[in-house]
């Protein structure tokens, strides 16, 4: 079992610049993959969004990538036009002021617009560290929702653990409650309908309202959803939306149980189990 929940991050340096490549996961009903790169990985989105998707199959993934602290080794121009005009700028003020002091060359290049580096390009070494980190924080997120999704299935087994129980004190209690309830009923019409001669009428009336009474049914298919739950939890790839369905049956039945039962006992039990079974929808929604 894997959670969509996770995180790695990792920093690098190539021979041009140092890198940092970070993963988010949320959850999330589908897979959305979004990336934040640097301009110049800017063309390499859509390849980079596939090898993302390529490893992970569900949940919200954000994929930050930084590059910093290039090194100087860009091939650096000047631009002579605009060096000339500074420098015949800065003489021409110093003759109108009787400035005598000479223009150092040091002060001009200091000026805007003079220096630039070329435009960095990526060298194909650079790339495949990038390509490889990707690969690794992609590794440690997919480590970590496992780690997190084997501490859910922990969760979610001693949920059904209590379920099951209280779901057999229920049935131990309804038994009971059931014959009461008909005898009680029984009495009840027997008294009303005292001398009306037709015991056979009565007897049907009996069967039917203690029929509406009968939980049993419900019990059973509630047992054969908790049987069905810990076999999906046994298996690998996307359960998580047929563990969340699972669980709103498993909600259906116990609500048709508390519906048909008056007993306060059975009332209680209910309520634990529908608190147990919040727990598990609240956690499949975070199972891939």
């Amino acid at each position: 079992m894997e959670s969509m929940t996770g995180y790695a991050f990792l920093e690098k340096s190539t021979e041009q610049f140092s890198f940092s490549v970070e993963i988010k996961s949320l959850n999330s009903k589908y897979l959305e993959v979004f990336v934040n790169l640097p301009k110049i990985l800017r063309n390499d989105e859509n390849e980079i969004i596939k090898l993302v998707k390529s490893r992970i199959s569900r949940g919200k993934i954000e994929l930050t990538i930084d590059i910093y602290d290039w090194n100087n080794s860009r091939p650096l121009s000047l631009n002579r036009d605009m060096i000339g005009k500074y420098y015949a700028e800065i003489t021409g003020i110093q003759k109108e002021l009787g400035i005598v002091n000479s223009v150092s060359m040091d002060s001009i290049l200091g000026l805007e617009g003079i220096t630039t580096r070329e435009r960095s390009a990526l060298s194909k070494r650079s790339r495949k560290d990038i390509d490889q980190t990707i690969e690794t924080v992609i590794s440690r997120t997919i480590e970590m929702r496992k780690k997190e999704g084997a501490v859910t299935k922990k969760d979610i087994i001693s949920a059904l653990t209590d379920i099951s129980g209280d779901t057999a004190k229920i049935k131990g209690l309804s038994k009971k409650v059931y014959l009461e309830k008909r005898e009680n009923l029984r009495g009840r019409l027997e008294s009303i309908l005292k001398g009306v001669g037709d015991n056979t009428r009565i007897y049907s009336e009996i069967a039917l309202l203690t029929d509406k009474l009968d939980i049993n049914e419900e019990l059973v298919r509630l047992g054969d959803h908790l049987k069905k739950f810990k076999v999906l939890l046994k298996e690998s790839g996307q359960i998580g939306r047929k563990l969340d369905f699972l669980a709103q049956e498993l909600f259906r039945e116990i609500n048709t149980i508390a519906s048909k039962s008056s007993s306060s006992e059975i009332s209680h039990l209910v309520v634990n189990v529908k608190n147990n079974i919040d727990k598990i929808r609240e956690q499949c929604r975070n199972i891939v």
